[in-house]
Parts: C-alpha cells; structure tokens; sequence
C-alpha cells in the first residue's frame, strides 16, 4: 500500500492521529495572543463586504421579511404567557435584578423624557383628565358628596351658634375639620381618576392607527435623548452596585444550567430555530442572504493563515513526526 494511503487510512479511523491533530490545533490557539488571531481591520472588511451585499439584495431583503413573519407568527401562536416559556431560575434572577437598588439620575432621566413630543402627548390627557374630573366636580349639589358634607355641617352649626356665644370656636374647628375631610377625599378622588385617565389615554393615543406622526416623533424624541446624552449621562440611567448585579446573574445561571432538563430545553429551542433549514447546507442557506460569496473569500483566508501558523509551530511538527514514524 502506498506511503499516502496508508496514511489516509490512519487518519480516517475512529479516535485516530486525528483526536492528537485536533488537540494540537486547541493548544495553537490557546497560546496565540489575540491580537493575532483576531486581525480588526480584516475582520471590519469582512463586516462590511457581507453588509453591502446584504443590504443591496432584495431576494436578501425577501428573505428577511419571510422569517421575521414567521417568528411573528409563532409568537401569535404561542397563548402561554412569558412566565411560562422562561425558566423559574432565570425570572428569579431577572426579579432579583429588579429589586437591587439602581435609581436613576435626575438629570438624566429629565433629559431623555424631556422632549416636545412627549410634553405634548402627556399634556393632552391630562388636560382631558382635568375636564373630566371638573365635570363630575360640577354636578349638581344633590350629587356632590362636598356640598352634602359642608349642607349637613352648617344645620348643624346653626343649632350650636343658637346655643351660645361659647359655641362658636366649637362651630369653626367643625366646619374646618370637614372641610379638610372633604377636600382630602376629592383630592383622592382627582388621583384615582388622573392615574386611571393618564394611562388608559397615553395606550389610546400609542395605539390609534390614526396617530402614526405623533407616535413617530415620540420614538425619534427618546432616541434623539439617548443620542444626545454623554456617557456618563447615559449610566446615569441605569446605576447599580455591579457586584450585586453580577451575583443576581450569577445565580440565577447557575440555577438554571442545573435543573433537570436543561439540555434538553436548550436543544428544543435551537432545533426550533433551525427547524425550517436543518437539512439545508450551510452555503446554500448563506447564498438565501447574499453573503455565500463573502463569507467564502474570507473564511478561506481566515483558515489558510489559521493552517499556516499550525504548521509553522513545533507541536505540529511532532505530531507529523509521530504519524509518519508509526506508519
């Protein structure tokens, strides 16, 4: 048998020179530094090859709208709730993140809501909550619980002041004290109206179809706050005490991965998301995307340098040796 197939047949059998071959590869690039293995410049021409043939591709674009539609679609499907399909470990730990202490700065926070858009959208409900309140304020005395209140208190008043002159003090201090029961109970009224008016008008005006220009410009106020912010503006918004908040995370995927079932969950979801393409080749799925081309021209370059700098190093040439010298 030639020197070459016997060769191949080594290198073909189960647990073969093949397990040392891809040990060494490991150790290559365990002891590389990472500057050399990640090169950024062709690294951000791969990035933007495969973006201007993704975004120059209607059948791309098609693609892209067929599977947003369909993860849309699963989602209308699904009638559990979000509690149902996320792991208990992992809402715990989303509940415990909640809870630590992260309030936000002022500034900040004054400075991403303070917008135009905004002012307006929340200045209309409550001035229609306003006008709803003075209307139900406005009844008739026979309905309004103030007037009752002040009506009852004043026959009341008439009978201590005919009394006498001693009763006077007595009369006052009644009429103030109802007066402030009265005023503090329209006042709790007002709140509940304001509360329940403000939000049922802000989802109103955030779901009428007939709004679309308001909506807009309330998106594009948030971001344009967020795009204006410094840094330290923006961690302004969301301050915390990191090693509480990487203890919470910590648990909770510690929880997580040890349950029961986790792999198998784990490997539900992926042969979920892969599902429609799982027999499919890699390159053909790419070619659906426009980026079969580059990912090709630069893939093959990344492992022929990554096969380069393998065969250069000592471990590889020892690990030849061995073959060629157990052959």
């Amino acid at each position: 048998m030639p020197e070459a197939s016997r060769i191949l047949l080594r290198l073909r059998a189960p647990g073969g020179p093949t397990a040392g071959l891809a040990a060494t590869v490991v150790q290559d690039v365990l002891g590389r530094p990472l500057g050399e293995l990640v090169e950024g410049r062709v690294l951000a021409e791969a990035v933007r090859e495969g973006l201007v043939a993704l975004t120059a591709s209607d059948a791309a674009t098609q693609r892209i709208i067929e599977r947003v539609e369909g993860a849309t679609a699963a989602l209308v499907a699904e009638e559990r709730p979000l509690g149902k399909l996320v792991p208990p470990p992992l809402a715990d730990g989303v509940r415990a993140l909640a809870r630590l202490h992260a309030t936000p700065s002022h500034d900040a926070l004054l400075k991403l809501l303070d917008r135009a858009p905004i002012q307006r959208m929340i200045r209309a409900q409550v001035i229609e909550t306003l006008a709803a309140f003075g209307r139900k304020a406005a009844s008739p005395v026979a309905e309004s619980s103030l007037a009752r209140g002040l009506g009852g208190i004043s026959k009341r008043a008439l009978g201590q002041i005919a009394s006498g002159p001693g009763a006077l003090s007595r009369v006052a201090n009644a009429v103030s004290n109802e007066v402030e029961r009265q005023v503090e109970k329209r006042a709790t009224d007002f709140a509940d109206t304001a509360v329940a008016g403000i939000l049922a008008g802000v989802v109103d005006q955030a779901t009428d179809t007939s709004r679309r220009d308001e909506q807009a410009a309330v998106r594009i106020a948030v971001i344009d706050g967020l795009l204006e912010m410094s840094g330290a503006e923006l961690a302004g918004l969301a301050p915390g005490h990191a090693p509480s908040q990487v203890d919470a995370v910590r648990s909770a995927l510690q929880a997580w991965v040890c349950l029961p079932d986790f792999v198998a969950h784990v490997e539900a979801v992926i042969a979920a998301v892969i599902a429609a393409d799982v027999a499919r080749p890699v390159g053909d799925l790419l070619a659906d995307f426009e980026l079969r081309d580059t990912v090709e021209k630069h893939a093959t370059r990344a492992v022929e340098r990554a096969i380069a700098r393998l065969v250069a190093g000592d471990a590889f040439e020892r690990w030849l040796n061995d073959l060629l010298a157990d052959g």
